[in-house]
């Protein structure tokens, strides 16, 4: 009887004992470690951190958007065409005979002027000899066909249909025959190639089909001539004969007289047939004949794989926005961020934006494509080091970290979209009027100003206002301690 009351006074004890245990247990663990906890979730967050959540969006977005950049550079079913440096290429030799008093070099710059007037993109040419140059197209392309267009003499006449003599080659023309020879003689010229300005293709659409014409511009002396021509045409509805060495491409009718020397010739083209013509026509007649070897493959330096050529894109974009961030720490401070962040990323949204000019057929990734999202990322490091130096102006004025963001804002970003703006409009009209590397360069420029553009004017702010928190909070720390000295004094 004893023991069981012993025992039983006892179990009151034990468990008054075990009761703070159980409570600290069932209240989360050690007072201690509540207390530290406690203090953790009572530390007030960094600057940096609350305007990174503050732009939080924005930042995503941009994000997203650097992301897809890159996901639509190497995916195959979209992509971008490398041009010959990066892709390789398809090389035929020309070889020039019978140059007389021209030089290869002659020939060469009428080459060139034919390569920017065709439908291509990348088409190299360079001298390979005294009497040899070498044609450069990318892979994908046919070398063939660009060969051809390129080598055709290009001797252009136009002459009144009713001056031909030679009766079986009119009866071949009424039965709608292509490319009839004429012998020479046979026919009076009134405008020839010296009298060509320049040549355009221009597309006609007739009942849902689309026909290709080329559209003649003609000098003084030619303008007079098919003035004179057509007025007399116009009332019988009388025809010329639009001949290229030396045979009839095309037999356009007159309906009035031409007095602008420009010209329309429609022969049911395709649009590499009127490609062709026109290149010619625009360039002139060869100095000589050149001959052409079968095509041979010139492999670029990563074989023309796109993610070997994206991945060494992006590592020459990052090389030089270090570069840049190392040039802008002592300037810029705490902003030189920025002078890296932010081309970086306006860079990737250019090359993704090409990308889907790509798809229309506009561009490749050849040397003008380079050079023009080369030349607009040192564009976008400048304006981002002139962000952060205007940035850095302002707190020496004396104003607030904030203030000083925001004016430069308005002396640098804001004027820098603007600027931007205005690029993409000059440069689209270039990319117009212009072709060959010019065009190609000009389309590049714009997909560039359109990068800045994107970048910039989500993120612009953002981007600095991020860089710059940690002066705001050292700027807080700073006054903190001034004014608990000035209360111990």
């Amino acid at each position: 009887m004893l023991h069981k009351k012993d025992k039983k006074a006892d179990e009151p004890t034990l468990a008054a004992e075990n009761a703070p245990a159980n409570d600290a247990a069932e209240k989360g663990g050690d007072p201690a470690e509540k207390d530290d906890r406690k203090a953790r979730e009572a530390k007030p967050l960094s600057r940096t951190t609350i305007e990174g959540r503050r732009h939080v969006g924005v930042g995503v977005l941009v994000l997203l958007l650097a992301v897809a950049s890159i996901v639509a550079m190497i995916l195959p079913a979209w992509g971008i065409p490398l041009g010959c440096d990066l892709g390789g290429a398809n090389a035929v030799t020309l070889t020039a005979s019978d140059l007389g008093d021209a030089s290869i070099d002659d020939v060469l710059a009428k080459l060139k002027i034919r390569a920017g007037a065709l439908d291509q993109h990348d088409v190299q040419l360079s001298k390979s000899g005294d009497d040899a140059i070498e044609l450069r197209v990318p892979k994908g392309y046919d070398a063939n066909a660009v060969a051809d267009a390129l080598t055709r003499t290009g001797h252009l006449e136009l002459a009144r249909l009713d001056t031909v003599s030679d009766a079986d080659t009119l009866q071949k023309i009424q039965n709608n025959a292509k490319n009839v020879t004429l012998e020479p003689g046979t026919y009076d010229a009134f405008a020839t190639s010296d009298n060509v300005r320049d040549a355009s293709v221009t597309a006609q659409s007739y009942y849902g089909m689309t026909y290709y014409a080329v559209t003649l511009t003609l000098d003084s002396d030619g303008t007079s001539a098919l003035a004179s021509v057509t007025d007399e045409l116009s009332g019988s509805s009388g025809r010329i004969a639009v001949i290229v060495d030396g045979a009839i491409v095309a037999t356009p009718s007159v309906s009035s007289k031409i007095e602008n020397g420009k010209m329309n010739v429609a022969g049911g083209f395709t649009e590499d047939q009127a490609y062709a013509y026109a290149a010619a026509f625009k360039s002139g007649e060869l100095p000589c004949t050149l001959s052409q070897t079968e095509p041979e493959q010139v492999s670029g330096p990563v074989g023309g794989d796109a993610v070997e050529s994206v991945t060494l894109i992006w590592g020459a974009v990052l090389v030089i926005a270090v570069i840049a961030w190392a040039c802008a720490l002592r300037p810029c401070r705490r902003a030189a961020r920025v002078v890296c962040e932010l081309p970086v990323v306006a860079t990737i949204v250019s090359l993704g934006i090409l990308t889907i000019a790509a798809r229309f057929d506009l561009v490749v990734l050849g040397r003008a494509e380079i050079a023009g999202i080369a030349a607009m990322e040192v564009a976008d490091i400048i304006v981002a080091f002139l962000l952060g130096r205007a940035y850095v102006q302002g707190r020496a004025q004396g104003l607030s970290v904030r203030k000083s963001c925001q004016q430069a804002e308005q002396l640098v970003l804001r004027r820098s979209l603007v600027v931007a703006t205005a690029v993409i409009v000059v440069f689209i009209g270039l990319a117009v009027l212009r072709d060959g590397f010019a065009r190609e360069l000009a389309c590049a420029v714009c997909c560039g100003a359109a990068g800045m553009l994107v970048t910039y004017g989500l993120y612009g702010s953002a981007s600095l206002a991020i860089a710059t928190a940690a002066d705001a909070e050292q700027t807080a720390d700073e006054q903190a301690s001034a004014a608990a000295a000035k209360d111990g004094e």
